[in-house]
């Protein structure tokens, strides 16, 4: 995955930084997702930089800060926030694949449901 600030930045988006986040925040990655919502802008951004530093070493928490203050708005925040969850999830894949797999897992879980009852 890629954010675009003063240039394109890549963000990791392996297991590795799924545990880096983890750390980072000292809850379970499917709480700080959670949480997201109520998340400062600053933790948001903090999120972002795990994924940024891994792909980026000599990028600096603070470096990043300051970039994502000069070039992003917070709809655009929002978006990559999205998309990097997404990401986090279904490495490699497209955001049509990430859809269509997700529709695929919906099916499977009505389907499941109305067996059950």
């Amino acid at each position: 995955m890629y954010i675009k600030l003063d240039r394109e930045y890549e963000i990791k988006t392996t297991l590795g930084t799924i545990k880096e986040i983890e750390k980072t925040f000292g809850k379970s990655f499917f709480e700080v997702i959670n949480s997201l919502s109520n998340m400062k802008i600053e933790e948001q951004i903090k999120m972002l930089y795990v994924g940024v530093k891994k792909a980026n070493l000599d990028m600096t928490e603070n470096a990043f800060a300051e970039l994502c203050d000069s070039f992003v708005g917070l709809g655009d925040l929002m978006e990559y926030l999205e998309q990097y969850i997404y990401a986090l999830q279904y490495p490699g894949l497209t955001e049509q694949e990430v859809q269509d797999k997700l529709e695929k897992k919906l099916q499977r879980t009505h389907k499941l449901q109305s067996q059950m009852r």
